[in-house]
């Protein structure tokens, strides 16, 4: 009886050992561990923030720096304005408004006419009448307060020829001999004509307003 138990026992034990090695499909697949690193895909670099600048000014530095003065006007050639009588030179405004005249003999003189302002003032005239005229001409004598006159002749008015035109910006000046001052005019386009001695008297005239000194 022993044997029988010891052969039953052993069938059994060779089936479940038989079912447990089977290959069958209802058994479950064994799990394969690797110990190779799981590839680890870099994430894009992200940019570093900058940090915002500080807000520009637009409004320019204050200069301490003076600004540079303008060179010294332009001297026109004092040949190219000379009349045929010694001592005298002859202009006028580039607007033709004025014709206009220095003489630098025993004593140096320089005026103009022209379309002389409606509110010069009224001069006594060249005739024998006593009677206030509207002036001719604006004078200046070398050492005296320039003044508006009425002349009989015009005098600063070229005879033998057109007078040249001075140009804007430029300064004809007529040098004195011995103890004759000289003189010196120019035009500019806004005030009109100016002509000066060497002591400060002058006039600027044109044909809106004038300045006599």
């Amino acid at each position: 009886m022993k044997r029988i138990a010891c052969a039953a026992a052993a069938v059994v034990a060779v089936g479940l050992l038989a079912a447990c090695g089977s290959g069958g499909g209802d058994a479950p697949m064994a799990t394969i561990v690797t110990d190779r690193p799981t590839p680890i895909t870099a994430l894009p670099a992200t940019p570093r923030s900058t940090p915002s600048s500080s807000p520009v000014s637009t409004t320019p530095p204050t200069s301490t720096t003076a600004t540079p003065t303008s060179s010294a006007a332009a001297q026109a050639n004092s040949n190219d304005y000379a009349g045929k009588a010694p001592g005298w030179y002859y202009f006028s405004s580039p607007s033709g408004k004025f014709e206009c005249g220095i003489a630098v003999l025993n004593t140096s003189i320089a005026g103009c006419h022209g379309s002389l302002p409606d509110s010069a003032p009224k001069v006594p005239g060249s005739g024998a009448s006593e009677a206030a005229v509207k002036p001719n001409a604006v004078q200046l004598i070398a050492g005296s307060p320039a003044k508006f006159e009425s002349l009989g002749d015009p005098k600063f008015h070229r005879f033998d020829g057109p007078a040249a035109a001075l140009p804007y910006g430029e300064v004809l000046t007529v040098p004195g001999s011995g103890s004759t001052n000289g003189l010196q005019c120019s035009v500019d386009e806004q005030s009109g004509v100016t002509c000066t001695d060497q002591v400060g008297h002058g006039f600027t005239v044109s044909a809106e307003d004038f300045d006599l000194r």
